[in-house]
């Protein structure tokens, strides 16, 4: 399973940096049409944003899967082995719960945004709130596979190494 998820998350990688790359090419395109040919693309805010809606969701889920997000650990550093170990569960037990309410509810708020276009095409908004659904996915089953780590016994340091 670990070659899988790490295979998910390095696509995951790839399509981020395309949709980074995809955003600056169309907001510089953008610029140079509007400005100096006068010419404006009225369906370019739209499509920028559902680019940058799922690039900000597929980032958050390769952090995850990097450690990469901020935490504090004053408390944690301070206890014991045992300790650290139990927090770690409980923290990836919480933030497996959190995802689920995210796949839940951003499945919900997706459905219900399908009826609703975006402003100058005809492509649903409920495509934008899917990320939220698929990205959630994603961050769940790297912290199950977290969570069977540290339930295992590896270390933080052998743990981080999945990109």
């Amino acid at each position: 399973m670990k070659t899988a998820l790490e295979l998910v998350v390095r696509l995951a990688q790839w399509l981020t940096a395309g949709l980074f790359m995809g955003i600056f090419v169309l907001s510089v395109l953008q610029v140079v049409l509007r400005y100096l040919i006068g010419m404006s693309m009225l369906w370019a805010p739209d499509l920028l944003r559902l680019m940058f809606v799922w690039m900000v969701f597929l980032g958050a889920a390769i952090l995850y899967a990097r450690n990469g997000h901020l935490g504090v650990d004053v408390l944690v550093a301070k206890l014991a082995p045992a300790g650290r170990k139990i927090a770690a569960i409980l923290v990836e037990l919480m933030a497996l719960g959190f995802f689920l309410i995210l796949i839940f509810k951003g499945w919900e708020i997706a459905m219900r945004r399908m009826r609703i276009p975006f402003d100058t095409w005809d492509v649903p908004t409920g495509y934008a709130y899917l990320s939220i659904s698929v990205t959630a996915v994603l961050m769940f089953v790297i912290g199950l596979d977290r969570l069977f780590d540290i339930l295992r016994g590896k270390s933080l340091s052998e743990r981080e190494n999945v990109n």
